[in-house]
């Protein structure tokens, strides 16, 4: 079954590529475990050195800085192969392979630098100066401990990486799902995006194993601590990057190429802003959800002129200009320090200001600069739908602010909170998953040709459409002609221009490659009608090359805009096989939160190495020996 499927371009990856990705993961991998090794053993000082320069350089403690930097750079490469795949995927379809797609390295090198600084941050705490006062404990019997940001960097790591063999396993059964939220990937991204706040939970640990190591000297802090280097940057960027990565799951909005309901637009929007910007101020003081805002628009930014200046498709990118500003004000009036209530005080006023100020905010942007505009219609569900997961967003964003601050509210409060706000992000996503399609609808379709673009190579055409069913297209929330795969992305939308007929605003390539598809999305319909789809012998799929004037019916919108995925495929298989994704990275989530609070208000009581108890004996019994 495996070697049919490694012949068909649409079920998987080729087996050889398999057998290259493997074999270079192996070795890198066994590179990295004898560097390790040697470390340990005392027979190379390289890790030794290069963390002491970090360390130094950063102002951390080196089993932090080393992995911080290392973590650091693999994400920046990550985001930029992120961009860059989806673009590809956008202009030109399906991977001929997985080695065969530059992007691919990017992300690679970005989930195994993330696992590499899991696995240096453990190996430079074994016998630190400073350990983490909170570190793991290695079962056995052997006496070591692992700082906790270390060992979640490494769950990180290895949990996004499964994310590869499973995605093949998974095209292998169902066919390509040409989707950024295909069960799979959410495996691949959910890994790296929690890296994020797992590099803050290691600041912090590094922080606390400085501090509690003044406090045994003799010399108790006073009052504030001057935060390092390091601290600083992980702080403006922990927020800074949440609010890029929870945006970034609404990039096929961005890009024009939406497979889900316009809703979750919105939704994710609101949840961005609220869980981020909460966190940047709570976290960075005054002016934090500027400094948020300035970094991930510099981020963003750079993003999208390299995926421009490579010749790709560039997404529109969301604003949270508005957003920012209204909760800087904000804690004018609502102080977010202190933590406790206070901090989730805060936090839910400032998610309600997502969700209502920067609703009206992004409503307007996709007017401006956006290839799927909100209309009228969405505000029913929209608005409701972006309040409660603003305000959700604002409370997570407190407690993590709080969290990163040692200032959590009581244990019963955060467990209340946190479990109220992850059930209504989950109601929420259950409802703008719903969707439900009448039967019978249909359309007469005319393609009036472009001239001098009529040929069979070369085809374009304005698409005139009457709907068999004109008051579900006119409260649509989203009426358009997409072409894309072919080369580059054509978005047309579709205007009203006589009671129930629709013109769009453009022409759109018929030919080639290209599968351009009439969509509908209106309430829970969600629907499509090919226009141009190429023959594919492959998978196989005859193609669809439609006359000047045509009445057809329409499909899902799934069966259109996938064409690679197996339909054979049974639903009680497919099913259970998402929801078991899912799962995984519920649990993940809650094991990232689980270190988050035990870095947050653990005890100062980890046992040091034996070297390092000795000289604190001798500091601890110095008082002693003078006064006999």
């Amino acid at each position: 079954m495996l070697q049919a499927a490694a012949d068909t371009p649409a079920a998987g990856a080729p087996l050889q590529q398999i057998l290259i990705a493997s074999l270079f993961a192996s070795i890198t991998t066994a590179v990295l475990l004898t560097l390790i090794m040697r470390h340990r053993s005392g027979r190379s000082d390289l890790l030794s050195r290069v963390g002491a320069t970090t360390g130094r350089a950063l102002g951390m403690e080196p089993w932090a800085a080393l992995p911080f930097l290392i973590a650091t750079l693999a994400l920046g490469s990550g985001a930029f192969g992120v961009f860059w795949d989806i673009s590809l995927h956008i202009d030109t379809g399906r991977d001929p392979g997985p080695l065969a797609n530059p992007a691919h390295y990017f992300i690679l090198l970005a989930l195994y630098g993330v696992f590499a600084a899991g696995l240096v941050a453990c190996a430079l705490h074994e016998g630190a100066e400073r350990p983490s006062p909170v570190a793991l404990r290695v079962p056995g019997g052997s006496g070591l401990t692992v700082p906790v940001g270390g060992a979640l960097l490494i769950t990180c790591g290895a949990f996004a990486l499964t994310g590869f063999p499973l995605d093949d396993f998974w095209h292998r059964m169902f066919g390509q799902d040409v989707t950024l939220w295909g069960p799979t990937h959410l495996v691949m991204i959910n890994g790296a995006i929690l890296s994020v706040p797992v590099l803050a939970v290691l600041a912090l640990e590094a922080r606390r194993a400085r501090r509690a190591d003044s406090e045994v000297a003799g010399a108790p802090e006073h009052g504030p601590r001057t935060l390092s280097l390091a601290e600083q940057i992980v702080r403006t960027l922990l927020p800074a990057a949440l609010l890029f990565a929870i945006a970034f799951w609404a990039t096929e909005f961005d890009w024009g190429v939406p497979q889900y309901r316009v809703v979750w637009h919105p939704l994710l929007l609101a949840l961005a802003g609220g869980l981020a910007l909460t966190t940047g101020r709570t976290v960075l003081g005054r002016g934090g959800a500027l400094r948020v805002l300035l970094v991930y628009l510099l981020i963003r930014g750079a993003v999208e002129v390299a995926v421009w200046v490579l010749g790709r498709s560039v997404p529109s990118m969301p604003l949270f200009v508005v957003e920012a500003a209204c909760v800087e004000a904000l804690a004018l009036v609502v102080k977010p320090e202190g933590g406790g209530t206070r901090a989730l005080r805060f936090g839910a006023f400032a998610g309600l200001i997502c969700g209502t100020v920067g609703f009206a905010a992004q409503y307007a942007w996709t007017h401006v600069w956006a290839p799927v505009p909100w209309t009228p219609s969405l505000l029913a569900e929209g608005l409701p739908t972006a309040v409660l997961a603003g305000v959700a967003g604002g409370l997570l964003g407190a407690l993590l602010g709080s969290g990163l601050r040692r200032e959590l509210p009581a244990q019963a409060v955060r467990r209340r909170v946190g479990i109220g706000a992850a059930a209504v992000l989950v109601a929420l996503g259950a409802n703008a998953l719903w969707v439900h399609n009448p039967a019978g609808l249909g359309a007469d379709v005319t393609l009036t040709p472009v001239a001098g673009h009529t040929g069979a190579a070369d085809r374009e055409a304005y698409v005139t459409v009457r709907f068999s069913d004109a008051a579900l297209a006119r409260r649509a929330e989203m009426r358009q002609v997409l072409a894309w795969q072919g080369g580059k992305r054509v978005s047309r939308h579709l205007d009203e221009i006589a009671p129930g007929v629709f013109r769009t605003d453009g022409p759109v390539p018929l030919y080639g490659d290209f599968k351009t598809n009439l969509r509908l999305q209106s309430g829970r319909t969600f629907v499509a009608l090919p226009l141009h789809l190429p023959r594919e012998p492959s998978i196989p799929t005859p193609g669809v090359v439609r006359p000047a004037h045509f009445h057809a019916a329409f499909v899902s919108d799934v069966q259109a805009m996938q064409t690679e995925r197996k339909d054979y495929v049974p639903g009680w298989l497919w099913t259970p096989s998402a929801i078991l994704m899912l799962v995984f990275c519920g649990l993940f989530i809650l094991g990232i939160s689980t270190g988050l609070a035990r870095v947050a208000d653990g005890p100062d009581g980890t046992p040091q190495p034996r070297e390092r108890r000795r000289r604190r004996a001798v500091r601890t019994a110095a008082p002693a020996t003078s006064r006999a």
